[in-house]
């Protein structure tokens, strides 16, 4: 024990990593993001291991492309979020995650274009 941190179960269960490109307002960090993600996951939010901030780029410093694909407005930036996924007691299939994947890009992304991982 090198430290007093609380126990918390661990999986054996392989992880599965989605990275989700979004359109968020300016103010949004990952303490606001990670919060939306388990509002939008209600009790399958146990199954989120990690919401981490890989990059932000701000709307003026974006390419056309990228604001026409995002549907990114001003006073909005770009992020890159990688979401790690897993199960305590069983594997999450690649299905299952994209159907998590989609729930927690519909409550992230603020964009007006959308981009899913599975049919909507």
């Amino acid at each position: 024990m090198l430290d007093l941190a609380r126990y918390q179960p661990v999986s054996a269960m392989p992880a599965i990593t989605r990275d989700l490109s979004i359109a968020v307002s300016e103010g949004a960090d990952e303490e606001i993001l990670g919060d939306r993600v388990r509002e939008a996951l209600g009790a399958e939010a146990s199954c989120v291991e990690e919401v981490r901030v890989l990059s932000a780029t701000a709307w003026q410093q974006l390419p056309a492309a990228a604001i026409r694909r995002l549907g990114a407005a001003p006073g909005q930036k770009n992020v890159l979020v990688r979401v790690v996924l897993r199960d305590l007691d069983q594997t999450i299939t690649s299905g299952a995650a994209n159907v998590l994947r989609d729930r927690i890009y519909r409550a992230l992304h603020q964009g007006t274009e959308h981009q899913w991982a599975g049919p909507q």
